[in-house]
């Protein structure tokens, strides 16, 4: 019979083997450098002072040397690794952004005719200049989140909730609310005349004289995306309206819990985000949602073609940049390894060279900032 003593010594032994031998490959593996440094470190720690004594007494004394040594080869190993991709990140043809490297969780937006935006620093505005530099945008009071971009004009809010500024790089827009203070970055979507965000209790739609209206009130809304006219909103069921965000025709059940949306070219791409568990889903010109294979275990954002809803390109945590120009059958790695993608840009208009692009990311470690690619 299990004494308590033994019993006690093996939950010690699982509970280790599961942070010893899990987590820091994980972390390794998904990009995560920094917490695998730190992971190696603690495992390597306990490796040497305390593993012999929780295998057990029986254990001979070459095996027990043994087990303990493999182990702290093990996090030697990715100790070295991880310090290794710290100092020299494979970003391939990636360049970051003069300037923008002390930037706190930067996000990137842009209208398909405007310019590229950016909310970096203190949550201030700033727009791509001519130089390849960005510049602020001083008529825009920050601190702002993003809300999302139209065709011609991109919408961003005041963290007070106070007001909604509308850009279209020459003119601005301002826009009272009266909401009050947001604890966290609203998941929204935008555009030209009107931008639309996930409340508690449904989707609201903002006209541009600050006029809102709880457009699908009661529903359970995760994520929204605009796709010309159209606008597609995603929770436990697919909402699509078809009249700028006026009114929405229930499409089904996602089955999917907390999936965000990305639309463009008629399609649009469901995203259901985990720990190291994502899973990626597409409606191709309006037809069924099927399950494509994603390319990576952590997706974070999308961006399509807004005239081809089969050109895409993804940005995740710590596995790099692809793109897939078949609607997710295929994928191409672009690289940009070891961060945290919070936003993604691409101008797919530039077709003869290719489309360029512009990621804004983080990482525990190493700078933050705004990386272009260019066309080629």
């Amino acid at each position: 019979m299990l004494s308590v003593v033994n019993f006690v010594r093996l939950v010690k032994i699982a509970a280790w083997a599961v942070f010893l031998l899990v987590f820091p490959p994980i972390a390794f593996a998904n990009g995560m450098y920094a917490a695998t440094v730190l992971l190696a470190v603690l495992g390597l720690l306990l490796d040497v002072t305390a593993l012999g004594e929780l295998l057990p007494p029986s254990t001979q004394p070459k095996v027990r040397r043994g087990v303990v040594a493999t182990l702290a080869l093990l996090h030697i190993s990715l100790l070295v690794l991880s310090v290794v991709r710290l100092v020299s990140p494979r970003y391939g043809a990636w360049q970051r952004i003069a300037g923008t490297d002390e930037w706190n969780n930067p996000a990137l937006v842009r209208p398909e005719h405007g310019p590229l935006l950016a909310v970096g620093g203190r949550g201030d505005v700033f727009s791509l200049g001519k130089e390849g530099r960005f510049v602020p945008v001083s008529d825009i009071a920050g601190p702002v989140y993003v809300v999302g971009a139209g065709a011609h004009r991109a919408w961003f809010v005041d963290v007070e909730g106070k007001f909604a500024w509308g850009y279209d790089g020459a003119s601005l827009e301002k826009v009272p609310l009266g909401w009050g203070a947001s604890t966290r970055m609203p998941e929204g979507a935008a555009l030209d005349d009107a931008f639309f965000v996930v409340h508690s209790r449904g989707l609201v739609r903002v006209e541009r004289d600050g006029h809102h209206s709880n457009v699908l009130d009661g529903a359970s809304i995760t994520g929204v995306a605009t796709d010309g006219s159209r606008v597609i909103a995603v929770g436990s069921h697919v909402f699509v309206s078809e009249d700028g965000g006026r009114h929405f025709d229930n499409r089904g059940a996602t089955g999917l819990q907390a999936p965000s949306v990305y639309a463009g070219g008629d399609s649009y791409y469901l995203v259901q985000g985990g720990i190291m568990s994502s899973r990626l889903f597409v409606s191709e010109a309006g037809g069924r949602l099927e399950e494509r294979k994603a390319p990576v275990r952590d997706i974070r954002v999308l961006a399509v073609d807004p005239h081809n809803g089969r050109r895409v390109w993804v940005g995740t945590w710590g596995e790099g940049i692809w793109r897939s120009e078949d609607a997710g059958r295929t994928f191409q790695d672009l690289e940009l390894e070891g961060l945290e993608v919070q936003s993604l840009v691409v101008d797919f208009a530039k077709k003869e060279a290719g489309p360029e692009a512009w990621v804004a990311a983080t990482n525990l470690a190493t700078p933050s900032g705004v990386f272009h690619h260019a066309a080629r």
